[in-house]
């Protein structure tokens, strides 16, 4: 079971549109909007951790801390992780990929399931 624990969120960001709850986002090209990543190559700056439904919502963004975040494809506890085509986060292995934190705890083979992933800000693999 993934638990959430203390984060730091970066505040007055707003969703571009509706986003699913503890996906990774990036800015969107409106000042002050997010939106859900979608490349691995996208500059994510952290893990959504409210539901906004709708453009406008507020969105409460994680970048650095303990959080839960949605995976990609199998991520195990201490796993680098990063941004995905689908707004999950996926493991990082390759030389350069983004990273936005590692698996704080248990483990995944189900992409859309829920882990707990200690934030440590926008690096490179």
């Amino acid at each position: 079971m993934a638990t959430g624990g203390q984060f730091l969120t970066i505040p007055g960001l707003v969703a571009s549109a509706a986003i699913a709850q503890y996906s990774s986002v990036k800015l969107a090209s409106t000042a002050g909007q997010v939106k859900i990543c979608s490349a691995t190559t996208d500059e994510c700056i952290g893990v959504i951790q409210n539901d906004p439904a709708a453009a406008g919502e507020p969105a409460e963004v994680a970048f650095l801390g303990l959080a839960k975040a949605l995976v990609e494809a199998s991520a195990a506890a201490g796993d680098f992780v990063g941004p995905s085509v689908t707004g999950r986060l996926k493991a990082v292995t390759a030389d350069n990929g983004l990273i936005v934190g590692y698996v704080a705890e248990g483990a995944s083979a189900t992409a859309g399931d829920i882990f707990s992933v200690m934030l440590t800000g926008p690096a490179r693999y």
